[in-house]
């Protein structure tokens, strides 16, 4: 009897458990029909439209160089070529043997040369003039294809197709880093995006700003260029969120607010909060002995060590040290780190730059769907 009852309410948690997921999912999904409209405002880039961009880093891709292979796969191109002549008993052993490699490789190629096309049809058509603009701007994306984004279907196509052409438009430099060749003993992956950074300004010695941006965003509104957003001087003064509560990680206040007395000359970081406190998905770094100095800081074994991730991390630095947040320009989360759900603060609206789904991979397939309508229903 007691085996028996057990079995029972092990049964009917796990049918509570799948009943709740599902009635939890319905908001989320009509909610996020709402907030990402089909038809957002106007821009000079269309959705089907596309940019160039050169891309500075050892970004993984096939021989060609293309992302995706368009071919029909129900096809044989190979099959469709042989139909118009009969082949003799050579050639069909030729084709038995490697039926498809000859035409792949020209689809391959003829997809790489259609891709480097479109984004030299575009390259530079913003006409940015505030500055700092072109390749003073970098576009960190940085994986080593594992962890929860390995999951998620065709993950590094989208985002390298939508970040290309995002910096192409506005002629900023796009790097890919694999964060693997950053791997140390005794540290998880997340803490290779420091190294990374640090990186990304060694190879490109005329950037002024990196932006990091982690593998789970889309650009929404690529018209929008990050000096009128946030990165020249004059619009940062209006952005800073003065007066904000600077939130500890499990969401409680930490007694400390954003300082009304900002020395724009002196911030070399730009970061926003969500609901639960810093969020380091979207966040800008300045170039600047500063910014050396503390992206070495960051990474430290006393860190790594204490702190399950960088995120974390970063929220103790910058709440135990009033030096440190001198440097720190916070900004309203929707600024730079738009989520697609949670209000008029949080979630995304029509016009913000970017969507950000942190933490979607808890459901891969979920997580794949929201990627690829954000991608069709951006400005």
């Amino acid at each position: 009897m007691k085996v028996t009852h057990k079995v029972q309410l092990i049964g009917a948690f796990a049918l509570f458990s799948i009943v709740a997921l599902i009635y939890l999912s319905i908001p989320y999904y009509k909610n996020l029909e709402s907030v990402i409209p089909w038809n957002g405002r106007g821009t000079e880039v269309g959705v089907q439209e596309v940019v160039g961009v050169t891309v500075e880093a050892d970004q993984p891709q096939n021989e060609s160089g293309d992302k995706e292979n368009t071919t029909d796969p129900t096809v044989d191109v190979a099959t469709l070529t042989d139909a118009a002549e009969p082949a003799t008993e050579s050639e069909q052993g030729k084709v038995d043997e490697e039926p498809e490699q000859a035409p792949k490789d020209g689809v391959d190629q003829a997809d790489a040369e259609d891709r480097k096309a479109k984004l030299a049809e575009i390259q530079g058509k913003a006409q940015d003039t505030l500055e700092p603009k072109g390749n003073k701007v970098v576009l960190l994306t940085a994986s080593d294809g594992k962890g929860h984004n390995s999951e998620i279907e065709n993950l590094l196509d989208m985002v390298t197709e939508n970040r290309e052409d995002y910096c192409a438009f506005h002629e900023y430099k796009y790097q890919f880093t694999n964060i693997s060749e950053f791997d140390q003993d005794g540290r998880i992956a997340v803490w290779n995006k420091i190294p990374a950074i640090q990186n990304a300004f060694d190879i490109n010695p005329d950037a002024e700003w990196v932006w990091w941006l982690d593998m789970d965003i889309i650009i929404m509104t690529p018209s929008q260029d990050l000096a009128s957003l946030v990165l020249n001087r004059d619009v940062m003064k209006e952005r800073i969120a003065y007066d904000a509560p600077i939130k500890l990680s499990d969401s409680k206040s930490s007694g400390l607010t954003v300082s009304r007395d900002v020395d724009l000359s002196k911030i070399d970081m730009i970061i926003a909060q969500d609901h639960a406190g810093i969020n380091a998905g979207s966040v800008l770094f300045r170039r600047s002995d500063w910014t050396f100095s503390f992206l070495d800081m960051w990474v430290d074994p006393v860190y790594v060590d204490r702190f399950h991730n960088e995120q974390d991390a970063l929220s103790h630095i910058l709440i135990k040290h009033e030096k440190i947040r001198e440097h720190v320009g916070f900004v309203p989360q929707r600024v730079i780190n738009a989520y697609p759900v949670g209000g008029d603060e949080m979630g995304w609206h029509t016009g913000d730059i970017l969507v950000h789904f942190a933490g979607c991979w808890y459901v891969p397939s979920f997580c794949s769907f929201d990627l690829q309508m954000s991608l069709h229903r951006r400005n």
